[in-house]
């Protein structure tokens, strides 16, 4: 049967990835004169780039080593007992205001670029007709991952964006690939995944009965599943699907 949607992974296949080297004191700075005005409004005197390099050492010892079941922590536990070592709380809605505050910056600012082969890819698969998702592991919410897009230059293609902050769930689990196809009401045999990970993408791709597409970049570990195809460049995409149809 012919292909009718595409998922992409995010970081290393649509863009860079983040560099470990960058500096992220103005990111620091920046966040904070974001966060300022919510905190005033919540009555918190304490510093708010103080409170943001707490919250982001939290969410890093939470998140990493990642967990062998592959579920996602949630970053709420953290923001509450970061905010509760200055003897503060607030609320849900509150709180998310403040995660979207950090979460916003752009991916620019932090050393992130697209690739230059992408934004032609989306647009032409979209123009032929083609369901576009996305399932990442970039632990930040739908939403701000949306916005991120049109940062970068990218086209607003995507009809779904599954990322593990809101469904609790990373990749290689199942549920991430599984909550995509269903918003996007096709079928595994009916769609094809392109990533760069073979455990992340390739694997559970191959294994969900999906058409699983490796972007080429990272070393072939001992043992790796065999994609489909491999490619170099998205723009060799469309010509793949286009055979396989």
């Amino acid at each position: 049967m012919a292909i009718r949607a595409v998922l992409f992974d995010l970081d290393g296949t649509l863009w860079t990835m983040l560099p470990s080297d960058h500096n992220w004191d103005p990111i620091t700075a920046n966040q904070a004169s974001a966060l300022k005005p919510h905190f005033d409004r919540l009555g918190f005197s304490f510093d708010p780039a103080d409170f943001v390099v707490r919250l982001v050492a939290d969410v890093r010892a939470t998140l990493n080593p990642p967990t062998t079941d592959h579920s996602e922590p949630s970053w709420y536990p953290c923001l509450e007992r970061v905010l509760a070592s200055y003897g503060h709380s607030c609320d849900r809605s509150d709180a998310s205001l403040i995660l979207d505050e950090i979460n916003a910056v752009p991916f620019t600012e932090m050393g992130i670029f697209a690739f230059s082969d992408a934004a032609p890819a989306l647009e032409a698969l979209k123009a032929s007709g083609l369901k576009i998702g996305a399932v990442t592991n970039n632990p930040k919410p739908a939403h701000i991952l949306a916005a991120q897009v049109q940062h970068l230059g990218l086209p607003d293609v995507f009809d779904v964006i599954v990322s593990s902050w809101e469904l609790g769930w990373r990749k290689p689990h199942p549920i991430p690939f599984r909550t995509a196809l269903r918003a996007l009401g096709v079928e595994p045999h009916e769609t094809a995944h392109v990533g760069d990970s073979y455990e992340n993408d390739i694997a559970p791709a191959l294994a969900l009965g999906m058409t699983a597409v490796l972007r080429r970049g990272r070393p072939t570990p001992p043992g790796a599943p065999v994609p489909y195809h491999e490619i170099d460049s998205l723009e060799e995409l469309l010509l793949l699907l286009k055979s396989d149809a």
